[in-house]
């Protein structure tokens, strides 16, 4: 009974020595198991933030662009209405000759451009405009200009010239007149 005896225990310790390391493999695995969900939810996580940030990205880039194509577009319609304004004032420039103002204009005007070109002078009008000239002493008046109104001064060897045409004196002022047109449409912004 002695081997017998010794075989039984000898498989019962085997036994439980295969039962602990079972149960060691087990519970490692079960722990491998746990990491291994414990990971997956710190990457599922990880992807989500990385997603969410992506996400904000791409808004924050849409808003972005936007944004800029709203000033482009808000820059367009100011500058056509900028346009029609400009437009409309060289229409508007054709019916100033009949202004009281402008032949205040033109006689001030061409009679200090005379005075400053020393007196003998060719004065360049529009046709129609000569009654509207005080009397110059030494002045020369022809009426072929080209132009909307105004005049061109000139010494009599044609070697100085003074442009006061309508014309010149607004494309002189274009920036000005634009920033005032501005001004007044959009509130000065």
């Amino acid at each position: 009974m002695g081997i017998e005896k010794l075989k039984g225990s000898l498989l019962s310790e085997a036994s439980e020595d295969a039962r602990k390391i079972v149960e060691a493999a087990e519970t490692h695995v079960a722990r491998m198991v746990e990491d291994e969900r414990s990971g997956m939810a710190a990457r599922k996580k990880e992807a989500d933030r990385e997603v969410e940030k992506l996400l904000e990205e791409q808004r924050n880039e849409r808003i972005a662009w936007a944004r800029l194509e709203s000033k482009r577009i808000l820059a367009e319609a100011r500058e056509d209405a900028i346009k029609g304004v400009v437009e409309d004032f060289f229409d508007s420039l054709s019916n100033v000759r009949k202004t009281p103002e402008y032949k205040k204009f033109l006689g001030k005007a061409v009679a200090e451009a005379a005075a400053e070109l020393g007196g003998n002078v060719s004065v360049h009008i529009v046709k129609g405009d000569k009654p509207l000239l005080p009397a110059i002493k030494g002045a020369k008046v022809s009426e072929g200009l080209e132009a909307l109104g105004g005049a061109i001064v000139e010494t009599t060897d044609g070697k100085i010239r003074i442009d006061l045409t309508l014309e010149t004196l607004f494309e002189a002022r274009r920036d000005e007149t634009r920033k005032r047109i501005y001004d007044k449409l959009f509130g000065g912004k």
